[in-house]
């Protein structure tokens, strides 16, 4: 199968479709760029007398159809240019007209498979296929990428062995050779060119007229060959270089010491950044941004950051860098915070008495400090990016409840059956649910209880903001977004425990 999503049978549809879809993409660009001069034009003699043509330069309301090609949409505008009735004086449309019909041929013959071929075959050597790419660390780097091919794997390390499809990354030694990798990365029954080009002498037999151009033909093998050939390894630089000790040399009276070079790999950085952007966990985003149900589950990555790669022309640094955006992601590596046992809050009159971890003091914190800039609420929660800011932090808040909710409910059932629990009945209908107890649960299921939660969650959630200086005074307005924030997402919590209750009953009559 080919880029553009067709199903081809032979090699030789599939490189033909690719030259065909780089030509119509430049001629397309080229388009865009006359359509644009020509707009100029139009400005500097104040020429929009057609709304027609005022509509053709119009981004927002003159967009191609949904069957349209990109190129056939910039053909639609440059016709309606062309024919109409009256044009600025600047304007030389028959100059324009034959610049277009010149620079045209000449991308006919730019994208003819013996030109292309004969051209590109030269500078294969300037890409490579990776895993790690050493201009991930920078961009002016010149120096080797790597690709992994180790199996072994290791329980205590994570490294490229371990992903199940390993996405290789394209390491060019400039831009201008990027369509070369992604000649070389087309694809035919699961199978790259440049898989093929390893094992099939007569790859591009289709494209010469006889025996006489069987030169030219293994000229191109040979040349597309060399980007399997990573040369010897070398540093550069601006890399990352870490002295690492090695032994004493008696001989010189000094330590030696081995150079090791860190380079990012590219497929395991790709591998996260697609998990992150997962489409499908897009739309439950969405959807809880709404406030909106989904059935499925939207993951967080709890203090993740961004480091930018290269400035604005990402694929200078790779192939699939240009496809993250020029984003790496990191993940916190601060070691466990250590927890004692958990012990059933037998003793405490509030669920929310153990709730004061340091992530919850943090996102009070920074609620707190919010809340304090803007005394009423609706100042706070008006404007959408306060409003977001606010909406983080609650439900951050709300997932270490949650959390902690789950650390209890994971105990062994029937401890809130002891005679010394000291917690309101609510509270223990939310942690300690599979109790095996049929009076406690024909309760629990009558009780609107869930409505009692949320209330002292909101009333605990007030007094942790209001602080020992009393900064804060909370409103009812407060109260009342609190305990709404809080009733989705724990009925969304409890949903799979009632169903698994449900069963636990129903095999128990």
């Amino acid at each position: 199968m080919s880029e553009s999503g067709k199903q081809f049978a032979i090699w030789e549809d599939v490189i033909i479709d690719f030259f065909r879809r780089k030509r119509e993409a430049d001629e397309e660009n080229y388009l865009k760029n006359i359509i644009k001069s020509v707009e100029t034009i139009y400005e500097k003699e104040s020429f929009f007398n057609d709304e027609e043509i005022e509509l053709v330069f119009n981004s927002q309301k003159n967009k191609k159809e949904k069957d349209e090609s990109s190129l056939d949409f910039q053909h639609r505008r440059a016709i309606t240019l062309l024919k109409a009735k009256d044009k600025p004086e600047g304007l030389n449309i028959f100059k324009q007209l034959r610049l277009y019909k010149k620079t045209i041929t000449s991308f006919r013959k730019k994208y003819e498979p013996i030109n292309w071929l004969s051209k590109n075959c030269e500078n294969a050597s300037s890409v490579n296929f990776a895993t790690h790419v050493i201009k991930l660390t920078h961009s002016s780097i010149n120096a080797s990428s790597f690709y992994d091919s180790i199996s072994e794997q290791k329980n205590t390390v994570i490294t490229t062995s371990v992903l199940k499809n390993k996405i290789v990354d394209g390491a060019v030694k400039g831009n201008q050779f990027a369509p070369i990798f992604q000649f070389l990365e087309l694809e035919l029954n699961g199978v790259t060119l440049v898989e093929q080009l390893a094992l099939d002498e007569q790859l591009f037999d289709c494209f010469i007229d006889d025996e006489k151009d069987r030169a030219a033909a293994d000229t191109w093998i040979n040349g597309f060959r060399g980007a399997l050939d990573t040369g010897k390894p070398s540093s550069h630089v601006l890399a990352k270089q870490i002295y690492f000790p090695t032994e004493y040399n008696l001989e010189l009276m000094e330590r030696s010491y081995h150079i090791l070079c860190n380079v990012i790999s590219s497929s395991m950085a790709h591998t996260i950044h697609e998990k992150i952007f997962n489409e499908r966990e897009k739309s439950t985003q969405k959807l809880l941004e709404k406030n909106k149900y989904s059935s499925e589950i939207s993951p967080k990555y709890i203090n993740r950051s961004q480091l930018g790669v290269t400035a604005s022309n990402h694929s200078n640094a790779s192939q699939l860098n240009a496809k993250r955006g020029g984003k790496l992601h990191l993940f916190s590596n601060r070691p466990s915070i250590w927890q004692s046992q958990i012990k059933p809050p037998l003793l405490r009159k509030s669920l929310f008495s153990d709730l004061h971890n340091s992530t919850i003091k943090v996102e009070v914190g920074y609620l707190r400090d919010f809340l304090i800039r803007f005394k009423k609420l609706d100042l706070s929660i008006k404007e959408p990016k306060r409003k977001r800011h606010l909406d983080r932090w609650v439900n951050n808040i709300i997932d270490e409840f949650l959390f902690y909710v789950g650390t209890i409910q994971n105990l062994p059932p029937n401890w809130s059956s002891n005679a010394d629990a000291k917690l309101k009945k609510s509270h223990l209908y939310l942690l300690d649910p599979y109790r095996l107890d049929e009076t406690f649960q024909a309760k629990r299921q009558k009780e609107d209880w869930q409505a009692i939660i949320c209330i002292d969650f909101a009333r605990w959630l007030n007094n942790q903001l209001r602080g020992r200086d009393k900064q804060f005074t909370p409103q009812a307005e407060h109260d009342r977004l609190w305990k709404i924030m809080l009733e989705q997402p724990l009925r969304e919590y409890m949903e799979p425990i009632e169903q698994r209750i449900k069963q636990s009953l129903r095999e128990t009559v």
